[in-house]
């Protein structure tokens, strides 16, 4: 009898991590059928994560371009008016100032531009975007082999909180993200505030490695940072935390938001900002659901 119940023991847990690796194979293929549809679709995705950096470049090169001339000193040969025939004094002076306003104002060379490094970094650029990609694009549905692998174990009290935690953790997942995209747009324009700095008209040669490599930092920094409300009504189910104490404790509210901030990659004002005040809202709103499971938990427990 004993000897039976070992061989079955040791037949679930063989059932058990069969099912394991099929389901780490299943998630396995998910990761590499979306990296190969990013593969295909590099160029689009590509240009969506330089369209920031694409942005701020062409208002540099505007202003640089756009200098006005001084009226004492020069003339911008663009607004130089039409000559008469034959040419009078006027429009003599009028080429002198033209030529001392191109002197005062060289031409510029084109300010930013792609430096690669080897030449086998462009495919290796487009195969380690192409796996970021894949891995976004794969992961609600790796979450979903691994909740179905771990339901199963769980008694119907335990599964009531992941019904709603995981859609939450999956959508403020991509609302972190989406925000993280645009705050690329105020990261970059402070970065790049200090490019005129530099005289002689200085040339940005970016590395798409380096570029994507901060990019996806930006991403994961606000896509884990907005994980907050699922943390907190996780730790509310185990008992740790209640509504009441986030509400007296209020404060560490404004502590998490000041050091999401803090850590953000980008560093400056703006997109800590733009990770601060979310943050903050973000704790408040996980009072109300903290008292949501609350209310729900002395209904499931037994009488």
């Amino acid at each position: 009898m004993p000897a039976r119940k070992f061989d079955d023991k040791r037949m679930e847990l063989t059932e058990h991590l069969a099912e394991l690796r099929t389901r780490i194979m299943r998630s396995l293929g998910f990761l590499i059928l979306a990296a190969v549809l990013a593969y295909n679709f590099f160029t689009p995705i590509y240009a969506l994560l330089y369209r920031p950096l694409v942005a701020q470049m062409r208002m540099i090169n505007h202003h640089v371009l756009e200098q006005p001339g001084e009226p004492t000193t020069g003339l911008d040969p663009r607004h130089l008016p039409p000559p008469h025939n034959p040419p009078t004094q006027q429009d003599i002076v009028n080429l002198q100032r033209a030529v001392m306003w191109l002197q005062m104002h060289p031409s510029q060379p084109s300010v930013m531009g792609n430096v690669f490094h080897g030449f086998y970094e462009m495919f290796t650029v487009r195969i380690k975007l192409s796996l970021i990609f894949g891995l976004i694009i794969a992961t609600p549905l790796i979450l979903w082999e691994a909740a179905m692998f771990v339901l199963p174990a769980l008694t119907p009290e335990e599964r009531e909180p992941l019904r709603v935690m995981l859609p939450t953790s999956i959508m403020l997942l991509l609302l972190g993200v989406v925000i993280a995209y645009l705050t690329m747009y105020y990261a970059m324009g402070w970065f790049l505030s200090y490019l005129p700095d530099f005289p002689n008209g200085a040339t940005l040669m970016q590395d798409p490695n380096d570029y994507i490599i901060f990019f996806v930092k930006m991403m994961a920094a606000f896509g884990i940072a907005f994980q907050l409300p699922v943390v907190l009504m996780g730790l509310a189910h185990l008992g740790l935390i209640s509504s009441k104490g986030m509400i007296k404790n209020w404060r560490w509210g404004f502590v998490l938001a000041v050091l999401g901030g803090v850590f953000t990659p980008s560093n400056d004002v703006i997109s800590m900002a733009l990770m601060a005040f979310p943050l903050l809202f973000l704790y408040f709103f996980s009072i109300l659901l903290v008292r949501m499971v609350e209310r729900k938990k002395p209904r499931t427990s037994p009488v």
